[in-house]
């Protein structure tokens, strides 16, 4: 599952996956995803993992998000 977080906090660290990949959200929702690291409010990116990057460079743009239990879209 995609991961929100902002730029500033980063890909999250020392979980089972690795989510090297970050990505936008598109318009319509940008600013209403916040970042889900301890105490950050700022806006987030989605972060996915290679199987996810796979799917994405496929024409995938809908991922389920982890954090907040909602599909998000990329651009």
């Amino acid at each position: 599952m995609a991961l929100a977080r902002c730029e500033t906090c980063g890909a999250p660290q020392g979980l089972k996956n690795n989510y090297p990949y970050v990505h936008n959200l598109v318009a319509s929702v940008r600013g209403s995803i916040l970042c889900c690291a301890p105490k950050c409010v700022r806006s987030a990116c989605i972060w996915l993992t290679d199987e996810e990057q796979q799917q994405y460079l496929k024409g995938l743009r809908s991922f389920p998000c982890s954090n907040r239990a909602v599909q998000v879209e990329v651009i």
